[in-house]
């Protein structure tokens, strides 16, 4: 049965009644928060188990196995529950199961559960390995006032390696690690003044010269009667402090990983709070050096999700928030964009990959977020939309942008009409013929500009092709109106040119053609019908805008 890891106090404990329903026949021990075996409290339900017996569940099992108990109890302590497989000093062979369950919230202990599991031997009765004996993990020592030794147990001589004779009547403060020995004499010092019992966790080390981590904690007992002296209990450390320091190892490992990665990382948890970044987000955020960008909070503390995404839009923080909160209560991905803007002013666009991280129970434990600049594949695309949208020469919409546009405007649901004024230069051909294709191209633009400057802020200016343009006439509430815009556009083109070789003047032909209430028209058909007008403008030499005739069914 694996023992579900939950940090729910209620789901443990009902975890724990199941595990105790199935194995009767399991032993089960309380433990405080330091370890230590205590009684099972009468709230927790037995069905018939043995109690383990002893100072610490850990003092049961083989060397071999200490480190999976520390790595255990760990987990359970962070986790709510967690399990291991381990060897018993009484029986080495037979492999059992560890359970650690928190039970602090609802009965103040952690409660551990060994569960009998089969012989390790099988069938081909391999001999039973040779188990190294355990050295003692709890050891006692007495000194006087001045911290020299009066008595050791046999436990610290075995943990330690000196012999009784080498300790007593001698100050063993040498044997403290030189990092540590300020520390131990603060903490002895205290202990004398205040009589109360100091812990601290130090460096010892044995008599072959290597170093030991343990637990110190000192209890003054100088003038009580039949004692008068200093008790310093021992508790060996090193299985903790050995999984601490891996730990620390991987996450070191992972933190210069995630440095050296290309792409922006960071971590929230459940609660949104924000726990890693790498160095590459605050490049990507802020283009800082290493080191740089919002290390500390407004409170002076680590900063805080918001605080370290502020360069981004609030467009974009409003769309990583909305991302951010449906992720975390539905634990479903999320890709976006966003954009960016640098201390500089710089513009950049940002890639956010946000998934979602999961506990084994199911629940979502947080969200890890993957961000990549995207900035030039962004303005590439959008390099790509402009040239496939305008005219490259006169920044117009072209031909077949110019017929969406008209199209989109006819199909809108209103009763305002629809117009659209189509012009031809007259005199361009010997522009082009006199002084050269570049002073044609030139004059090409300055009308687009003009014709820009003479519309409506609404209204869109076409490239049909060669020297044809067409104006985009939005809401006009009649044909009149459209006149009245076509020649303050007509005005406005016919006006000098000043190019770059010379002055030059050119006239314009216009045709305008606008929709009536109730026509179903196309864009193809509106602009054929500017088309006729403006030939017929042509025709006249005027250089006057003409109105194209309304439809017959519309005239009926």
């Amino acid at each position: 049965m694996q023992t579900p890891f939950i940090q729910d106090g209620q789901a443990t404990t009902r975890a724990v009644e199941a595990l105790l329903r199935e194995h009767p026949d399991a032993l089960v021990c309380g433990l405080a928060g330091n370890g230590l075996i205590v009684p099972v409290p009468k709230a927790v339900g037995l069905w018939g188990q043995g109690a383990i017996e002893g100072r610490a569940l850990i003092d049961g099992v083989v060397a071999a196995d200490r480190e999976t108990v520390i790595k255990t109890w760990l987990a359970a302590r962070a986790e709510g529950a967690a399990e291991g497989k381990v060897r018993l000093l009484n029986h080495p062979s037979r492999w059992v199961t560890l359970h650690f369950l928190d039970l602090r919230e609802d009965h103040d202990v952690l409660l551990g559960i060994l569960i009998p599991g089969e012989d390790v031997r099988g069938e081909q009765e391999a001999p039973e390995p040779e188990v190294e004996p355990a050295k003692p993990r709890f050891a006692t020592i007495t000194e006087d006032e001045a911290g020299h030794v009066l008595d050791v147990d046999d436990a610290f001589t075995q943990m330690f390696g000196y012999t009784a004779e080498e300790l007593i009547g001698k100050q063993v403060l040498d044997q403290i690690h030189p990092d540590e020995q300020g520390r131990a004499v603060e903490g002895w010092l205290a202990m004398l003044s205040t009589r109360r019992v100091q812990q601290q966790r130090v460096r010892r080390r044995r008599k072959d010269g290597s170093w030991v981590w343990v637990d110190t904690t000192l209890h003054n007992f100088l003038n009580h009667p039949d004692r008068n002296y200093v008790m310093v209990e021992i508790i060996d450390a090193s299985a903790e402090m050995a999984a601490q320091e891996a730990l620390q190892e991987r996450e070191e490992l992972l933190r210069t990983l995630t440095d050296a990665m290309p792409v922006g990382m960071l971590h929230v948890d459940s609660e949104r709070k924000l726990v890693y970044h790498n160095a590459r987000l605050l490049h990507i955020l802020y283009d800082t050096a290493p080191g740089a960008g919002p290390q500390q909070g407004a409170a002076g503390g680590r900063p805080g999700l918001h605080e370290l995404l502020s360069s981004l839009t609030e467009q974009g923080l409003a769309a990583f928030d909305a991302a951010l909160e449906e992720l975390l209560r539905e634990g479903r991905d999320h890709d976006l964009e966003v954009d960016v803007v640098l201390p500089s002013g710089q513009w950049r666009r940002a890639l956010m990959s946000m998934r979602a991280l999961f506990r084994h129970g199911g629940e979502v434990s947080g969200a890890i977020t993957c961000v990549l600049d995207v900035t030039d594949s962004v303005r590439a695309r959008q390099e790509l939309e402009h040239r496939a949208t305008f005219d490259a020469l006169t920044h117009c919409l072209n031909r077949s942008s110019t017929l969406d546009a008209v199209q989109q405007e006819l199909e809108r649901e209103d009763t305002r009409a629809t117009a659209v004024i189509y012009l031809d230069l007259d005199k361009f051909k010997p522009v082009n013929d006199t002084l050269g294709h570049a002073a044609g191209d030139e004059l090409l633009a300055l009308v687009a500009e003009r014709l820009r400057s003479a519309s409506h802020g609404r209204d869109d200016v076409g490239r049909l092709g060669g020297d044809e343009f067409l104006v985009l006439l939005r809401d006009m509430p009649g044909p009149d109106m459209a006149m009245e815009v076509a020649e303050r556009v007509r005005d406005a083109v016919q006006q000098p040119y000043r190019l770059a070789a010379t002055t030059v003047e050119v006239s314009v032909s216009m045709g305008v053609a606008c929709t009536v209430t109730g026509e179903d028209v196309s864009a193809e058909e509106l602009i054929k019908r500017s088309d006729a007008a403006m030939y017929r403008s042509k025709q006249a030499r005027l250089g006057i805008p003409v109105l194209a005739a309304a439809p017959e069914h519309a005239r009926a």
